[in-house]
């Protein structure tokens, strides 16, 4: 028979090792889970960064088209006889691509960058208080996300205010 003495050693010892080698995965394991998770958070910021620029090229080419069609001009003036001359087949057009770009703009802003959704609010309500917008918002909001029509609607109350 053994030594108990050198039994209750060489257990110990096992034991021991084995609660080390325990620790040391343990801990390789969560330095792994914290690669991965910092690994998941760049490439969420990666693809916000890239959703970010999509979003200004897109604002870029829509508001481009404004200035390139003498037809809306009219869009952005302050006073129009909407009774004389109500909105044209293309200014309605144009506005509602507006509306959808400001509601992917509220999109993004809400999703990734929440510091933007004051600036766009003042930006949407102050476009919105143009006669000609505001006629083709108020015909047309209806068929929109109604989160996105209160969302707009404040900032026009806001700006009243």
């Amino acid at each position: 028979m053994a030594d108990p003495l050198w039994f209750s050693i060489a257990q110990t010892i096992g034991i021991g090792g084995s609660l080390i080698f325990y620790g040391i995965s343990c801990q390789q394991q969560a330095n792994a889970q914290k690669e991965q998770a910092e690994a998941q958070r760049q490439q969420a910021k990666a693809q916000d960064t890239q959703n970010f620029i999509a979003f200004t090229d897109r604002h870029h080419l829509v508001w481009s088209e404004a200035y390139q069609k003498p037809d809306l001009e009219r869009v952005f003036h302050a006073k129009v006889d909407l009774q004389a001359t109500p909105p044209s087949v293309a200014e309605e057009q144009f506005l509602n691509v507006i509306f959808v770009h400001y509601e992917t703009g509220w999109q993004v802003a809400k999703n990734s960058y929440e510091r933007y959704l004051k600036p766009l609010a003042r930006d949407a309500a102050n476009f919105l208080s143009l006669p000609l917008p505001s006629a083709v918002w108020e015909k047309t909001k209806s068929a929109r996300d109604p989160q996105f029509v209160k969302f707009v609607d404040d900032a026009i109350q806001s700006k009243s205010e």
